[in-house]
């Protein structure tokens, strides 16, 4: 069996962590390039990660985000989850929509319009049927089979919008494991979402465009719902065309094309000039 520290050392991303770190600008502005030409993905997200650090966030106006990337993407006929790499040169265009089509987009609009009176709400009421006639609701990876369960799901929520109403959307480094729900209805996450909590992330398009990607689905809608102006994001993906042309623009290479532009929008806002 293996020792703690080997189980340990299995979970924590140690190759990633030394190929941010070794060679990884060449191996990023080489990638970049061959998929400016060719589209797929390249350079895994975790390692780009380790490598720009909290150089990836940068506050926006919350009104530029109107739009979501799905998670699956149809790459050469075969179908992957966009989220493990963070440059990629395919065509976004039929995995691009509306943030209003997201279930979890919905489930906020309706808690904000609702508040306590949450079961008054047609997606609760919808959930609650189902619950009754015996199916289990899945959401946020949490079987919700008892009334009681989808009411706690729907009170952690609220906590959450009543914590954004007050405070805004903190940056994640401000937060820890806390979040900004602390410990209440702890069951209506997992411990590994816990883990992977990071800030709202985004996408850079091929126009530039940011499209909110993978992390901070509830957070996005509540910022919109409520108004809130200006939230931290973290960039989590890139398309290569955009950053090639942005390379060539800016007479850098692509990674400190990607850098110069990232320090520009913290001082001047997205989009950067």
């Amino acid at each position: 069996m293996p020792s703690f520290l080997q189980k340990a050392l299995d979970w924590v991303p140690m190759r990633d962590f030394a190929a941010a770190h070794v060679g990884f600008t060449g191996r990023f502005n080489r990638a970049t390039r061959r998929l400016d030409r060719e589209g797929g993905p390249a350079i895994l997200a975790a390692q780009a990660h380790f490598h720009f650090g909290e150089q990836l966030v940068i506050p926006v106006a919350t009104k530029r985000l109107t739009t979501r990337l799905r998670d699956n993407i149809s790459d050469r006929g075969q179908l992957r989850w966009i989220g493990t790499h963070f440059l990629d040169g395919s065509d976004w265009s039929r995995v691009v929509e509306p943030l209003d089509k997201s279930s979890s987009h919905a489930e906020i609009v309706e808690l904000v319009e609702t508040r306590q009176d949450f079961r008054a709400g047609a997606r609760y009421q919808a959930y609650a049927k189902r619950i009754r006639g015996g199916a289990t609701v899945k959401r946020n990876r949490i079987a919700l089979d008892t009334i009681d369960k989808l009411d706690n799901f729907f009170e952690y929520y609220l906590a959450l919008i009543a914590d954004i109403e007050k405070n805004g959307i903190m940056p994640h480094s401000d937060l820890g494991l806390r979040g900004q729900t602390g410990r209440r209805h702890r069951w209506t996450r997992t411990l590994w979402q816990d883990l992977a909590e990071r800030d709202i992330g985004v996408a850079i398009g091929a126009d530039g465009t940011l499209i909110r990607h993978t992390n901070g689905k509830h957070r996005m809608a509540a910022a919109l719902t409520l108004g809130i102006e200006r939230i931290p994001v973290e960039i989590r993906l890139v398309h290569a065309g955009w950053l090639m042309r942005r390379s060539e623009r800016l007479g850098l290479s692509p990674a400190d094309a990607l850098v110069a532009t990232l320090e520009q929008a913290r001082a001047t806002g997205w989009p950067a000039p």
